[in-house]
């Protein structure tokens, strides 16, 4: 489906089209356009670097680094002004200045400066209002509002994830993962425990459930920290990025099937990720798919 957006400020029409179908794609070597379904170039304009779009803009950038942001009808909504742009959730955008961190908004104000740390794969991200930040040291994270003020003084000792990746836990309904020396459990708006930390490793909520583990155990709670299947799952290879287990999306979500190892701990070099099988499940534990080896 198409729209037409009138641009009053020169006269100009320009078409506007759906940003999920709108593929960065890159054509020479050296430049980018957007592509549509039909293969067609959606604009006539070529970039350094084209994202994909996140709800209905995206970020582009020159040969310099320097990034800007526009809309689904290719207009610039503000140039190339900042540093190594990114998506920050929430209408807000994360730059990197002297490898610190800082915010700005879709306007392109900058709401917080360059002043955090955490410059290490993945970046910061607002979720309800609240952004997990790593100190200028990378020694702990903090959490913020989108003016940069803290929402709460508590802070998580020690940053999360591996080989250098930041992994920034987020909030969903209501919650947040954090850990008390690496015990795991989730705090709420308050900076209070909600679900005291006693997991290994612990996971987003999503469609009210979130997985946690213990040594090689998988398993999913409610947000009252209850158990919510009775079936148990495997562990995953945990990798650079910490325990990214997925969520839930329309009542799915992918789990490893094999649980016969959760007696040993996944740093035990007994430990054997290729006995993974994995498969789809609902909400309720049932197996929906199963994947082939």
């Amino acid at each position: 489906m198409i729209m037409m957006v009138l641009l009053s400020a020169c006269g100009i029409q320009k078409k506007g089209f759906l940003s999920k179908d709108l593929t960065p794609k890159l054509i020479d070597g050296e430049h980018y356009v957007y592509i549509l379904p039909s293969g067609e170039e959606a604009f006539v304009e070529q970039f350094d670097y084209a994202s994909e779009f996140e709800d209905g803009y995206a970020i582009i950038c020159d040969s310099n680094e320097q990034c800007g942001i526009i809309d689904s009808t290719g207009t610039i909504i503000f140039p190339y002004s900042f540093p190594d742009l990114w998506f920050a959730g929430e209408g807000m955008y994360s730059f990197r200045k002297n490898n610190l961190i800082g915010f700005i908004d879709r306007n392109g104000n900058v709401r917080i400066p360059p002043i955090f740390g955490g410059d290490g794969g993945a970046r910061p991200r607002f979720s309800e209002g609240i952004c997990a930040v790593i100190d200028s040291t990378n020694s702990f994270y903090l959490f913020i509002d989108k003016n940069g003020s803290k929402v709460f003084d508590r802070v998580i000792e020690g940053t999360l994830g591996g080989a250098a990746t930041y992994y920034f836990p987020e909030f969903h309904q209501g919650l947040c993962v954090a850990h008390d020396k690496y015990r795991f459990g989730y705090i709420n708006h308050a900076g209070e425990w909600a679900i005291p930390p006693q997991f290994d490793q612990a996971h987003r909520f999503s469609e009210g459930l979130a997985a946690v583990r213990k040594k090689g155990l998988v398993m999913f709670i409610n947000t009252k920290g209850e158990r919510a299947i009775a079936r148990s799952f495997g562990a995953i290879d945990e990798g650079c990025c910490g325990f990214d287990y997925g969520y839930f999306q329309q009542g799915k979500v992918r789990v490893n099937l094999d649980s016969t190892q959760s007696d040993i701990d996944i740093d035990d070099p007994r430990y054997n990720y290729r006995k993974a099988q994995w498969g789809i499940i609902d909400k309720k534990g049932n197996v929906l798919e199963i994947e082939d080896p």
